[in-house]
């Protein structure tokens, strides 16, 4: 049997097939009034569509940048803090070693107190910042920079001291003949062997695993900066340098005149730090306020990108909220023509 263009079964097709090409369409408009853009940017905006992509992928890139720079000025501020704490302890501890010049039994309490803070110092230079890594360590940032002195079995640090010391003066630090150590001798012996143990190589291989290259960050589309330091600066050389002379060479034992001679370079070296650390610290503010400036000026490229973004994919809230509405009234006038033309028989008119 042939049914023909005006037969119950060819209306109730073309009527179904009228209300799936609604009912897409108000899926579409729905979408639309939800997401305030076009359902189908591309066919909605034709050779436009390339714009519109390129303004996208742009943006998302300025945003992954700025989310990045989020991460480098946290990193950025607790160095700054960590550099600002060891300068005010080195200056404290300047304090200590200009009292303790009178010998005696201070000598032996600036001894305890210089073993303390040379703790205190390396395990704050092994510090790590979450995700970031040692913050002291450069791009070895998965590495602890430098050893502990005070560790067991004795790292290779302390032992460079002692070797030192030894082939110096043919004692050992806690040998009461320490006491014997002129003033001249025991200066000699910082100026070169001890001085050296604080050099490449030495350093290098004894004390840090650190690398010398820090931490480059890109801020911007076209800005590469560093954004870290090492602990093969010379800062931290002298801070370990000082502490280590007056904690670890005898200081209780020696002469009142060798034992001042300590002091007085101690008092030398950690001066030279605390300026070298105040250098650092305007490096790390300088980058500070790049990243700042930089993630500043990709917010306004956001801002302006966004609006082209919107100008050219959106749609209107209220007008699609129409037509949903409207494309709504279709569907329910279509779905009642449908159950009238199902109910129609012939039979009806025999």
């Amino acid at each position: 049997m042939k049914t023909t263009f005006i037969s119950t079964s060819a209306i109730s097709a073309a009527t179904r097939s009228s209300l799936m090409k609604v009912q897409q369409e108000l899926a579409d408009a729905q979408k639309e009034m939800t997401t305030k853009r076009f359902a189908d940017v591309g066919k909605s905006l034709g050779f436009r569509t390339g714009q519109t992509i390129s303004l996208r992928q742009e943006h998302s890139r300025l945003t992954t940048i700025i989310e990045t720079n989020t991460t480098v000025s946290t990193r950025l501020k607790s160095t700054q803090a960590t550099l600002k704490n060891f300068a005010s302890n080195a200056q404290n501890f300047v304090g200590q070693l200009l009292g303790s010049r009178i010998g005696g039994a201070n000598a032996l309490v600036v001894q305890t107190e210089a073993q303390s803070r040379l703790e205190s110092f390396l395990d704050t230079m092994n510090t790590a910042s979450g995700s970031d890594g040692y913050l002291f360590a450069g791009v070895n940032s998965d590495v602890k920079p430098l050893t502990e002195y005070f560790d067991s079995p004795t790292p290779a640090s302390r032992q460079g001291v002692a070797n030192a010391f030894l082939t110096e003066f043919g004692i050992t630090q806690s040998d009461p003949a320490v006491q014997n150590i002129s003033a001249a001798d025991m200066k000699t012996f910082l100026d070169t062997t001890f001085a050296d143990l604080f050099n490449d190589p030495s350093w290098s291989t004894d004390w840090s695993s650190a690398s010398s290259q820090n931490m480059r960050s890109r801020i911007s589309t076209n800005e590469l900066i560093e954004t870290s330091t090492n602990a093969g600066e010379t800062a931290f050389r002298k801070l370990a340098q000082a502490y280590t002379m007056v904690a670890d060479l005898g200081a209780a034992n020696l002469s009142q005149p060798a034992f001042e001679t300590v002091i007085d370079e101690a008092t030398r070296v950690i001066g030279e730090a605390i300026q070298e650390l105040g250098d650092l610290q305007s490096q790390l503010g300088v980058a500070e306020q790049r990243v700042g400036d930089a993630s500043e000026r990709m917010s306004l490229q956001i801002d302006i990108m966004t609006s082209q973004i919107t100008s050219l994919e959106g749609v209107d809230q209220y007008e699609a909220a129409t037509r949903v509405t409207e494309l709504m009234t279709q569907i329910e006038t279509s779905y009642a023509l449908t159950a009238r033309i199902m109910s129609l028989s012939i039979l009806k008119y025999l």
